[in-house]
């Protein structure tokens, strides 16, 4: 089931979070992994993108900065909150 910006959460696994732009639910990605997820040039691993455009995307803060890793980590709580406002 989707949600909030194409994220979302799935009834038989409530903590595990979707991405739109995952090609499987075992990609690993920015929105879900945080940092982990980061390749060598700062991009998503599953989706090439970066975290502060996909911050942007869902209305996090415009010009957010800090260091890649902080960014895709704000990435990931950013989309666990709006996915779980968007399943209560």
């Amino acid at each position: 089931m989707r949600y909030s910006f194409g994220y979302g959460r799935y009834n038989d696994d409530p903590e595990h979070v979707g991405c739109p732009r995952a090609t499987t639910d075992m990609t690993p990605c920015i929105a879900r992994d945080g940092h982990s997820a980061l390749d060598d040039d700062g991009q998503c691993v599953g989706c090439s993108s970066r975290p502060a455009r996909l911050i942007n995307e869902i209305g996090g803060e415009k010009g957010w900065s800090g260091t890649l890793a902080d960014q895709a980590d704000r990435l990931t709580n950013l989309v666990r909150r709006i996915t779980e406002q968007a399943s209560a």
